[in-house]
């Protein structure tokens, strides 16, 4: 199973037509689009206040991206995290709906923090990524 990152930065919407042909790491040295964040933002139904946690961002910061084009390197980075556990959770818990749900809910194997406010940090995310793929193999996280 392979999750679908570029869909979940909004795929053809965000990229056009070269969306299935992304080079993601030339992507995000470039620096995402903006629209890319509304994307998952807009996916994940992101407040604020997680939007500036996740992001490692300021409001004011969020306010500067409507003048520009494409986020910097360490945002877009940061955004294709978020975008790779949306898309492997979409994958193993087979919508959306779900995904988002799960994402949410405290787990006792993350110190009682939900899964989303474990992907903050790179090690989170891995262990988020973890109980996913247990998940897929039919082991309970």
């Amino acid at each position: 199973m392979t999750p679908n990152v570029i869909s979940a930065l909004g795929g053809p919407q965000v990229f056009g037509a070269r969306a299935a042909h992304l080079d993601l790491l030339e992507e995000v040295e470039q620096g995402l689009p903006v629209r890319a964040y509304e994307a998952v933002a807009e996916a994940l139904e992101l407040t604020p206040v997680e939007e500036d946690r996740l992001l490692q961002v300021s409001l004011r910061t969020r306010a500067r991206w409507k003048k520009r084009a494409r986020l910097d390197v360490a945002t877009s980075d940061r955004l294709v995290r978020l975008a790779r556990i949306l898309a492997l959770a979409v994958a193993v818990l087979e919508n959306r709906k779900h995904a988002v749900s799960w994402l949410r809910e405290p787990s006792p194997a993350l110190g009682g923090r939900s899964p989303l406010a474990a992907v903050a940090s790179d090690p989170g995310a891995e262990r988020v990524s973890n109980m996913l793929h247990q998940m897929e193999h039919g082991v309970y996280a």
